[in-house]
């Protein structure tokens, strides 16, 4: 064990080299992240600056499967969630970010999403469109009476409830897929449409606030809403 009082350079180097034999990549890179917030930032040791977390062989990620996507998709018996689905789907957007939308952060005439659900600075939220076919379901479900609620909500359902639904659609299709599996396929079409990736960090939320901002234009949306139309994303069969 390392004694905090006495601990050296060395002490962390020993320790960290000891648990790369031990144990796996993850694990170790917490040790560093762990070490560098009390080591450096509360007891001042700048020695922690040198120290890099650990990379591990590159991971590949299994395609998801479009007809897999539509056949989840279709087999949703409630048209809430299933509307949840397709825009996760073809948006991009976080389960929360749909699920907290707001009907004023819509522009049903560009098909556009804005979501402004997001105030800290490692996550922001994203400037997004959904396609011909998520349009049609949405405006299927705001044919719809909704309840009215406080906040504008475009979606109010409780979680166990979607999660009852969700699972449902799991069982009728045979596809084994999670609300981020949706988001992870609109990264995957958009990928395979030579899409470049500083527009689906556009699309994702994962660009700074001031490009976001700059995009916020009528002249920017003009451009990423032709950007996302070359991608020609198709979810339903």
């Amino acid at each position: 064990m390392i004694n905090r009082k006495t601990v050296t350079d060395k002490d962390i180097q020993e320790y960290i080299e000891k648990k790369k034999q031990e144990c796996c990549l993850d694990y170790v890179s917490n040790i560093i992240s762990a070490f560098k917030a009390y080591f450096r930032d509360y007891k001042g040791l700048t020695f922690m600056n040198g120290y890099r977390h650990p990379s591990g062989p590159l991971k590949f990620k299994e395609e998801i499967e479009p007809s897999k996507v539509s056949h989840f998709i279709e087999a949703i018996d409630d048209l809430t969630v299933k509307c949840m689905a397709i825009l996760l789907a073809t948006s991009g957007l976080r389960k929360n970010e749909v699920w907290n939308l707001r009907k004023s952060e819509i522009n049903r005439k560009l098909r556009c999403i804005i979501p402004n659900c997001h105030s800290g600075e490692t996550k922001q939220s994203g400037i997004s469109f959904y396609n011909d076919e998520a349009g049609t379901v949405l405006e299927e479900y705001f044919k719809q009476k909704h309840p009215e609620n406080k906040d504008n909500r475009l979606f109010v359902i409780g979680h166990a409830r979607f999660l009852r639904i969700w699972n449902r659609a799991r069982e009728k299709s045979g596809v084994c897929l999670k609300p981020k599996d949706l988001r992870d396929f609109f990264s995957q079409e958009m990928g395979k449409a030579l899409i470049p990736d500083r527009f689906i960090d556009i699309f994702q939320g994962r660009s700074p606030r001031n490009v976001l901002a700059k995009h916020c234009t009528p002249q920017g949306l003009r451009l990423l809403r032709e950007i996302y139309d070359k991608a020609d994303l198709k979810v339903l069969e």
